[in-house]
């Protein structure tokens, strides 16, 4: 039963990911007022992307057209390697250091695409989009510190039992969630991190460096943006959120939990504006030191 609920699970994650980022979207706009878009309109824009003509920058490569496909195919990995069903089943991949593997290499190539198309804007945003690379990576790592410190490893498994047999006060878990918001906001390129909405040269990065596809490059691109929103939220909830008995059960409360926490992430963009570039270290620097926090109380038992 764990392998149909994992396959479903992953069939519905990928579909439904352009849906839960026309929540976010649609919350927004009705936060700002404005009436926003329907919660279907990123299907309607793949649709309409994917029959129009596909084209690549005349001193492109071959390094262009295969980026959209491999960043995809780093994020469909990810997006597998999540228990949908609550438990993992047997010889199932899911060690969340690939995850973090995973994300690098999907940054990786989404920034050689960005250098490949010979722009001055797409070099730009692939600078933008590793230099800022290098301090999510920390901060996320510092985020799930306190989880590998009570399980003891780094699979992606639901830490409910463990947490039934330990006594853990509210702050450390609080402030590692706290950490795991900061990071998911700079990892999903959400304001105040990043203006998924805008295309002014000054503040763009990951609209940058696809800023030359068009076509079915640019729908498998727009795809990435939806699935990777859709990892980033399944993988905290995942580890921070309530177990149920039933595998379909568990399916089910994801997919709640997806809908909510889009929700909720439109609401955050409504109440933020986008931080300068030069003022992301600082808040990546925040994020990595609350999870580091969060470990150092666990760690120390101060407040068990």
């Amino acid at each position: 039963m764990l392998w149909g609920v994992q396959i479903v699970g992953v069939v519905l994650a990928i579909g439904l990911a352009p849906f839960f980022m026309g929540i976010a979207q649609t919350v927004k706009a009705r936060r700002q007022g404005r009436r926003g878009p329907s919660v279907l309109q990123g299907y309607w824009v793949l649709a309409k992307t994917w029959h129009k003509e596909t084209t690549a920058p005349e001193f492109s490569s071959w390094i262009f057209r295969l980026a959209p496909s491999m960043s995809l195919a780093a994020l469909i990995l990810i997006v597998a390697s999540i228990p949908w069903s609550g438990s993992v089943p047997s010889v199932w991949p899911h060690n969340l250091l690939v995850v973090f593997f995973l994300l690098a290499l999907e940054r990786f190539w989404v920034g050689l695409a960005g250098m490949d198309s010979a722009g001055t804007f797409g070099g730009l945003g692939a600078s933008r989009v590793t230099t800022l690379g290098t301090g999510i990576e920390p901060a996320m790592l510092a985020a799930f510190g306190l989880l590998w410190a009570l399980s003891g490893h780094t699979d992606i498994q639901p830490l409910a039992p463990e947490l039934a047999r330990r006594s853990l006060g509210a702050l450390p878990w609080g402030l590692a969630a706290l950490s795991y918001v900061f990071v998911l906001l700079a990892e999903a390129g959400r304001i105040p991190v990043d203006n998924p909405d805008t295309h002014l040269e000054l503040t763009m990065m990951h609209e940058a460096t696809v800023l030359e596809y068009s076509g079915r490059f640019l729908a498998q691109s727009q795809i990435a943006v939806a699935v990777k929103f859709t990892a980033v939220i399944a993988l905290g909830w995942v580890w921070l959120g309530p177990q149920l008995a039933s595998p379909w059960a568990n399916l089910g409360l994801r997919l709640i939990e997806l809908s909510v926490s889009s929700a909720a992430l439109g609401w955050v963009e409504s109440r933020f504006v986008k931080l300068r570039y030069f003022q992301l270290p600082a808040y990546l620097a925040m994020a990595a030191g609350v999870g580091m926090l969060a470990l150092y109380l666990v760690v120390s038992g101060g407040l068990n």
